[in-house]
């Protein structure tokens, strides 16, 4: 209770005084104001003013100050009531000589008796709260408030309640003292709770033997229980104390930070909301407060007293003595103005002088008028209050202020890079001492914007006078000036705003007679005018700006300060002046700032999102700047947008001084766009109606609208013919672009931008690795299918082989049973019987064979089933699969989700098992760990799922079901894209991983070189190999036969060994690759994989070995030309390398470029390179959650598939385009990206990249309103051949959309491409520096084999001899000349001259014309006779392409031919007639089916071409020039044509795609039955059911196949096949989906698949009925008569009127 207490009692102390205060305002504003009131106020602010000024002086007056206003209260109470005796009245006006009005002014006034109570009610209760004050709680609140003496309160009860150090055992009744003994001498308080169980212990071995816990009384339980709940009760209390109380330090302290800028924001606010004289004064007070900190105690305490002035004077003013109707000025408005003035404050009415001033009457609402010179003064107490508060408080706990303005005390510059938390603290902390000059900068902009008159185009020239000077030294020197030029603007445009008082009846000079400038001038120009005076809001944005420049000038102070740099961190960034910039990898050692591009947190992530994707983020921020406005500023936004992007990936690389350069000449057109914006304002508010009227082009040029609220607009009439483009114009974008273009400044200059240069750097020096892995991995896959070839043609000979073994055994057992029936003749008709039988034997020919039907002729070894068998053997032993969501499924729905669940878990115990083996090689002791845990957390799970079955067990189990599922279901969607796209995924982790390497390199000081990285793998090679063994790899050649030269090929121990063959073998004597000794022979389902990029190979190995690989290439055609290589292309030996075996041995270490051979999962799976920072990047990927793994799947697939997204968007565009411009690009792409081998070019990307940018240029141009074909846009817009549409140059919304996302969908790719090592194509197998043509001329004589190489280029070098030998000869006369005495003639000199100029020119032309025609010669023979092509088969999904085209065609044939729809299909089945467009489409479309098949089956890939080239130009034309003209739309509103054309885009793809391939050696079979499932089971009896289709197909491919067989054995064959493919997919099924025997099927089953085929026939059986009966009701036209006429007359008789005539409507008969 005492403490209790003494808090009520501390509060009324502390806070008593407040209840003075208010007091103060309901004695002086209660009622009609008053003399003795006034003085009451007076008596406050006086007191108010005091405090604020000298706080000592203050404190030592304050007792006085109460006496006197008890004093005066008293004073006050007894003259009001003693006035209210009669004769009072009359006392005081006689000894005063006031009169009654005058006496009321001063407050002394009769009053009913009511009226008396409340008049002194008031004074009286104020009195009795200051004697209260006085009397109790005076001399406690000066000791309270005293700043010199600090008074010990720790140990007092309400500190220890309040503050976090107190103790918590006092709230405890009779609690043992020792432990607040211990708790102090601990340092520390001490847990509630551990208090609370210490006092239980204690109690317990207080009372052992005395007491029992089950003995107790009830009594003594129940006090014990409620005293729990009362200590409990007061733990709760006291922490929720202690966090009321961390809450309000902090808001004590967020005050101290930020009060001066709330006081000074409300000072300008309250001064802009009322424009007077008084205000001046503060205006000049704030303006020269914020750059001059020293300043700012005494102009705040000028402004404190001038508010109490200002009040004091408001108050005053309104007495009833003050009336301004006496000394109002009425002025005369002059009679022939031009302009109405009747608004102007001259002529509205009298003006009354004291209202300039800032005085004016109010009519009883005082209060609500003075309320802004009160907060204002509440405001600025507050600031003082606020200061000497932290003050109060720091003394009494001897702390001392922080060094920094600061939120976070415990975050500075070192835990930046801890995490997002601790970096997003940090930025709470420093965000405005890190970028307040770029926020300044931003703040100056949005005045510009916000703005746009005069004043604003003076901030836009300071503006560029501070960017100007570019460094930050240079800017903080400058930056002082700045500061006062705002002040000094703030304060002119203030007294701008106040003008001249308008008692004087005297206008300004652009107001008179004789001027004629328009008021929207008047307003840009900001100039004082009584009709229009200038708007005060806009010194909001000049303060706002203000406030920012004096903050950063106190950060330019605080920065040079050691104490702030060591928390804070160095403000200072890079610079370009710095010698050391020079060399990145030295800086780069210096830099403290962590790597982030590994990716090892969130944090990281973000790093990389800013530092390394922003660029182009502000290049396309740039991009739709320029294009959502039309304007001649914003085309230099496009091209400098065009410049960057392409240039962007070399700019980066330069020095810096170059990148601020570019850069600042970028910002410097930005903010000379804003000013010209600025600047040119003035037309588009002061003279735009002259401009509608005479000059619209200068008006679209510009785009010039006033987009500031306030002047007058023309009229919508005037304004027709020249619309304004207001929805263009303003500087909102421009002022985003400026943000973004100062924030990527500042990434330049950060020092984590160096590792971004140097991971560019890496990505540059591997421009080319990630062509060397892809051409691996083709020529690995080369290799597999070619030995898949080779097995299965074995296969086929030894099992034709053993058929005609037997074969010959049957054939000699009937020679001898013909031979034993022929002993009985003669010798010489034996004979002669003989050579007839043997001539004759009809049981050799066709069809005996076919129809004999022995069983013989079918035995075999069945040698493919055992090898599969084999091989699955191998892929269970080898690692157990996880089953996917659907199996899951299916496993829960026959048995139960419970079991399912269980089993799902052991699997993933499993698997985790099995991983951790993995690991174990790596780490034992982190593996063992491991797998204790997931054996411990399996047996908690089986011991939670033990118990009885309950409801909520149920409800429980389906959840952890429902989640499970979506687990397996997210977890195998992920498996699925990453398998889509795993090839890419390897080779960029191995290109990850390279990098790193290359990264490593830097750190340590060296130059990153690719040298490094081969020299690295060819140490692990050498190391691997030395580690094999010479025994082992002797064992191994015994067993495999390899010759002594076999050499290793991987650096995991892969071989790639060679024998020969036997002589009597078929394949020839040269070596080919053994199936059974070779590694990747178990590698041969690579082909199943996603097709590998295919790219010409120059060379596998290095250039030093190509005069060995010459002479033996010679060596081997010179002694084996029968052998097997003659069979084969040169490259598919260099693929299966039967060469290499010759070019090395295994006595000497590995080729240097032997590395370049390995493929990224064979780099991946002998890994023997690791970082720290490296697998740190790899958990973090690897812990994600599933939806995050989710998305990177899906990243993956859409970098793995950049360029199809290219193409998609091409044609997208082109679709929604229609016109001339975007169809280069779709034909380019089809004709020459898709059909290049292995890849489009980099010559492809940069001309789809500058065509685009080309394209969007002319679209933009076009785009303004004065060209005469935009003035009619929706009269045109419809027309299809209108010349704007079909060039594609039209004005609409949103014309730049889709080129837009092409663009950024091209420089993706090429980003992706750069970063994956595709971009440069020209794989250099050299590890050298690349040697120049000039080295490779010169060096060209010494090297024959160089010459075998390239004839073209001996030829080139015999044309270049000759042309210098005749060259020499012809001036070797002259040089005869010259030294005899004649000298040649100009004649001569001039025909020598002219010689050497035809002779250069023809050089000249012929190696441009041979430039462009080796190329194109080169591009034919890839696709035509190419070196090597893993080929691929995707006839089935142009099938599928044409299919979709020809339903398209039946279904929506109308679009193709005239333009009505529902017409034309109700006339035509009326007619019994088919239509003429639907009958040339479905032929057209047939026809191409017809002869694709033919050139599929035939595997003419020359004619492939020839049939792509012509579809793609001839679909091109008719769709876009010969359909518009029948359809007479245009090709973008027809949707069926669009629908149509997309597919048949889809198909050109497929067809370039089958050409660039090759067709496979065996092209029969059908597509659906390449894998058995329940789809294609399902989809192969559907393509089995279509009537004729699979006999036209069997027929077709009898007619193109090369074959024995007859039609109709043909077509058994084919019915044997299906027959087989059934009888597989039925096996394969129940294999995936066990059923348990002897259970029957559940009713899901049956109700479920039994019903939807139940239900299937019956639509089958009935649809044609319903299908006829709708289209007859929709379809069908009902032509319904409207009237009937009936005309009866006689026949023979000619009478001009009819007998009878009769005319009946709907509705009514007439007769």
């Amino acid at each position: 209770m005492e403490a209790l207490v003494a808090v009520v009692t501390r509060m009324f102390i502390k806070y008593w005084i407040y209840v003075c205060g208010t007091m103060f305002f309901f004695v002086s504003f209660e009622g009609k104001i008053v003399l003795y009131k006034v003085i009451y106020m007076v008596m406050f602010l006086c007191c108010v003013a005091l405090y604020q000024l000298n706080y000592e002086r203050w404190r030592n007056l304050l007792r006085g100050f109460w006496v006197a206003v008890v004093v005066y209260s008293m004073l006050v109470l007894i003259l009001v009531y003693t006035f209210q005796f009669p004769s009072s009245p009359y006392t005081w006006s006689y000894y005063t000589g006031l009169s009654t009005h005058r006496l009321e002014d001063v407050g002394l006034e009769k009053f009913s008796v009511p009226v008396l109570f409340t008049r002194i009610f008031i004074p009286a209760a104020f009195l009795l709260v200051c004697i209260v004050h006085l009397h109790y709680f005076h001399e406690p609140f000066l000791q309270l408030t005293d700043l010199k003496t600090v008074v010990d309160t720790h140990n007092s009860t309400i500190t220890r309640l309040v503050h976090s150090d107190g103790s918590l055992v006092d709230l405890s009744v009779g609690g043992p003292p020792e432990v607040h003994l211990e708790e102090e001498k601990g340092g520390g308080p001490v847990d509630g709770e551990e208090t609370w169980m210490k006092e239980e212990e204690e109690e317990e071995e207080d009372y052992p033997c005395m007491f029992d816990r089950e003995t107790l009384s009830e009594q003594l339980t129940v006090l014990l229980s409620w005293r729990l709940v009362v200590d409990r009760l007061s733990v709760l209390f006291l922490r929720l104390l202690l966090s009321l109380q961390r809450m309000q330090r902090l808001l004590w302290w967020l005050l101290e930070l930020h009060i001066n800028k709330i006081v000074s924001s409300y000072i300008i606010w309250v001064c802009v909301k009322e424009v007077c004289v008084f205000n001046l004064l503060f205006v000049l007070c704030v303006g020269g407060a914020l750059p001059c900190r020293a300043w700012r105690p005494l102009l705040s305490g000028v402004c404190t007293v001038w508010t109490c002035v200002v009040t004091v004077c408001k108050m005053l003013y309104q007495l009833n003595v003050v009336q301004p109707i006496g000394y109002s000025v009425n002025c005369t408005m002059p009679s022939n103005s031009s302009i109405d003035l009747s608004h102007s404050v001259l002529y509205s009415g009298p003006v009354d002088p004291a209202q300039w001033v800032g005085l004016r009457k109010t009519d009883g609402k005082l209060l609500d008028y003075l309320r802004y010179n009160l907060m204002m003064l509440a405001l600025l107490a507050f600031e003082v209050t606020v200061y000497r508060h932290q003050e109060l408080y720091r003394l009494r706990r001897n702390k001392v202020p922080p060094p920094t303005r600061t939120l976070f005390h415990d975050i500075t510059r070192r835990h930046l890079d801890d995490g997002v938390m601790s970096c997003v603290k940090y930025f709470l902390n420093y965000y405005f001492y890190m970028f307040g000059l770029e926020t300044c900068f931003l703040l100056a902009v949005n005045v510009i914007g916000q703005r746009m008159d005069l004043f604003a185009a003076g901030h836009a020239f300071g503006l560029i006078t501070v960017l100007s000077h570019r460094s930050r030294k240079r800017i903080a020197s400058l930056w002082p000036r700045y500061c006062y030029f705002l002040s000094g603007v703030l304060c002119f445009q203030y007294l701008l705003c106040i003008g001249f008082p308008p008692a004087a009846c005297a206008d300004y000079p652009w107001r008179r007679l004789s001027s004629t400038v328009d008021s929207n001038v008047v307003k840009w120009l900001f100039l004082p005018d009584h009709l229009a005076p200038p708007n005060p809001l806009f010194l909001l944005y000049d303060f706002l700006l203000l406030l920012g420049a004096s903050l950063q000038l106190q950060v330019f102070e605080e920065e040079l300060q050691p104490a702030v740099q060591v928390l804070a961190g160095d403000n200072s960034e890079l610079d370009g002046d710095d010698a050391q910039i020079c060399d990145p990898i030295r800086r780069l050692r210096l830099s403290t700032v962590p790597d982030f591009m590994l990716c090892r947190s969130y944090l990281d992530m973000m790093k990389v999102i800013i530092f390394s994707y922003m660029f182009w983020f502000v290049l396309t921020v740039i991009f739709i700047t320029g294009t959502t406005r039309i304007s001649i500023f914003c085309m230099g936004y496009l091209v400098a947008c065009f410049y960057f992007l392409l240039v962007g990936g070399d700019l980066l690389l330069k020095p810096l001084r170059s990148i601020l350069l570019y850069w600042d000449c970028l910002i410097g057109y930005n903010v000379f766009v804003i000013t010209m914006k600025n600047v040119l304002s003035i037309l588009a508010c002061g003279f735009i109606k002259s401009l509608v009227l005479n000059h619209c082009w200068l008006i679209q040029l510009f785009s010039l609208a006033c987009t500031i609220k306030g002047y007058t607009r023309p009229e919508q009439q005037s304004s027709k013919q020249c619309e304004l483009p207001s929805d263009e114009a303003g500087i909102i974008w421009d002022g985003v672009c400026f943000c973004f273009l100062l924030l990527q400044r500042r990434v330049f200059r950060s020092h984590y931008f160096l590792y971004v240069v140097l991971d560019l750097q890496n990505t540059q020096l591997l421009a080319s690795r990630g062509a060397e892995l892809f051409e691996a991995s083709t020529v690995k896959a080369v290799r597999a299918r070619l030995e898949v070839e080779k097995t299965s043609m074995d296969l086929l000979k030894r099992q034709m082989e053993r058929i005609k073994s037997r074969q010959q055994k049957f054939r000699k057992g009937k020679e001898k049973m013909l031979s034993l029936t022929q002993d009985s003749f003669h010798t010489d008709g034996q004979e002669n019987k003989k050579r007839q039988k043997e001539w004759w034997r009809p049981w050799v020919n066709h069809a005996s064979m076919v129809r004999s039907g022995d069983y013989y002729l079918f035995e075999t070894d069945s040698e493919e089933e055992e090898e599969e068998k084999r091989e699955e053997d191998e892929k269970k032993e080898e690692e157990l699969p996880e089953k996917s969501a659907f199996q899951f499924v299916y496993h829960a729905w026959i048995t139960d989700s419970r079991t399912a669940m269980r089993a799902h878990r052991n699997q993933k115990k499993l698997l985790k098992k099995n991983s951790s083996e993995r690991r174990s090689r790596r780490d034992d002791k982190r593996t063992e760990t491991g797998v204790i845990e997931v054996t411990e957390e399996d047996e908690e799970d089986e011991e939670v799922e033990d118990g009885p079955d309950t409801v909520l067990r149920r409800f429980s189990n389906t959840l952890r079901f429902c989640w499970v599922l979506l687990s397996a279901l997210l977890d195998s969607l992920t498996a699925w894209l990453s398998g889509l796209c795993q090839e890419h995924i390897d080779i960029s982790t191995v290109l990850r991983i390279e990098r790193c390497m290359l990264t490593q390199q830097a750190k340590q000081g060296d130059v990153p070189s690719r040298e490094a990285i081969n020299v690295y793998y060819q140490e692990q090679m050498m190391k691997s190999s030395r580690e094999s063994g010479l025994d082992d790899s002797a064992h191994e050649d015994d067993e495999k036969g390899g010759s002594p030269d076999a050499h290793e090929e991987e650096a995991g121990g892969e071989t790639a060994e060679e024998k020969p063959e036997p002589e009597g073998s078929e394949t020839g004597g040269d070596s080919t690759v053994d199936a059974e000794g070779c590694p990747e022979c178990q590698v041969a389902k690579t082909s199943q994989r996603s097709r590998p990029k295919l790219w010409r190979m120059e060379r596998v190995w290095s250039s030093a070995s190509s005069e060995e690989i010459s002479g033996t290439f010679s060596v081997g055609e010179s002694e084996q030309p029968s052998s097997s290589c003659c069979l084969l292309p040169p490259s598919y030996s260099l693929a299966l390398g039967l060469d290499q075996q010759e070019a090395s041995s295994s006595s000497g270490p590995p080729p240097p470029a032997r590395t370049q051979e390995l493929t990224a999962s064979e780099l991946l799976r002998n890994r023997t390179f690791y970082d720290d920072e490296l697998e740190a990047s790899d958990r973090f990927y690897g812990n994600q959650p599933q939806l995050l793994q989710l998305c990177y799947a899906l990243y993956n697939i859409l970098a793995a598939r950049s360029e199809t997204v290219c193409y998609l968007v091409i044609v997208l565009n082109h679709m929604v385009s229609a016109s001339c411009l975007t169809l280069v690009l779709p034909v380019l792409v089809f004709l020459w990206a898709m059909l290049s081998v292995p890849r489009p070019s980099k010559t492809f990307w940069m001309t789809a990249i500058i065509y685009t940018e080309v394209t969007i240029v002319i679209k933009y141009f076009f785009q303004f309103g004065f060209f005469p074909f935009n003035q009619k846009l929706e009269v045109d817009r419809s027309k299809p051949f209108h010349p704007p549409n079909i060039l594609g140059v039209e004005k609409k919304e949103g014309y730049v959309l889709y080129d837009l996302l092409q663009l950024l969908a091209l420089f993706y790719h090429r980003a992706i491409l750069k970063c994956h090592g595709l971009w440069d194509q020209t794989v250099t197998m050299e590890t050298g520096t690349p040697c120049h043509h000039d080295d490779q001329d010169d060096s060209a004589p010494d090297n024959p084999s160089n010459n075998m190489a390239d004839p073209n280029n001996t030829l080139r070098r015999r044309g270049q001899r000759r042309t210098h030998s005749s060259s020499t000869q012809q001036r070797s006369p002259a040089g005869s000349v010259s030294s005899g005495t004649q000298l040649p003639g100009r004649l001569d000199l001039l025909l020598e001259k002219l010689r050497e100029l035809s002779i250069r020119t023809k050089q000249y032309s012929v190696s441009r014309c041979m430039s462009l025609y080796h190329p194109l010669c080169q591009f034919f023979r890839a696709l035509v006779q190419p070196e090597y092509s893993a080929v691929t088969d995707v006839y089935v999904l142009m099938f599928l392409a044409d299919t979709v085209d020809f339903i398209i065609i039946v279904f929506g044939f109308w679009a193709f031919g005239k333009h009505s729809a529902a017409a034309d299909i109700t006339s035509s089945l009326s007619e019994d007639q088919v239509p003429e467009a639907f009958l040339v489409m479905v032929l057209i479309q047939f026809g191409t089916m017809v002869i694709d098949r033919a050139l599929y089956l035939r595997k003419t890939v020359l004619g492939k071409l020839v049939f792509q080239v012509i579809l793609v130009f001839g679909i091109h034309f008719w769709m876009f020039f010969i359909l518009p003209t029948v359809t007479e739309r245009r090709f973008n509103q027809n949707l069926v044509a669009q629908l149509w054309y997309f597919v048949k885009c889809v198909y050109f793809g497929l067809s370039a795609y089958q050409i660039r391939s090759g067709y496979p050696t065996r092209v029969l079979g059908n597509f659906l039955t390449k894998s058995h499932n329940y789809l294609n089971l399902f989809l192969f009896q559907g393509f089995r059911l279509v009537p004729f289709l699979t006999e036209l197909r069997a027929v077709m491919d009898w007619v193109w196949t090369d074959t024995t067989l007859s039609l109709s054995s043909w077509i058994c064959v084919e019915d044997i096949y299906a027959h087989c493919f059934v009888l597989k997919c039925w096996r394969e099924s129940e294999k995936r989906y066990p059923q348990p025997r002897g259970q029957k099927k559940k009713r899901v089953v049956k109700y479920g698949m039994g019903g939807l085929i139940v239900l299937l026939l019956i639509c089958i059986v009935w649809f044609p009925l319903l299908f006829m009966s709708l289209i007859k009701s929709v379809a069908g036209v009902v032509n319904r008569p409207l009237d009937v006429s009936l005309t009866i007359t006689l026949g023979g008789f000619q009478v001009d009127t009819p007998v009878l005539t009769h005319t009946c409507t709907v509705k009514v008969c007439v007769h």
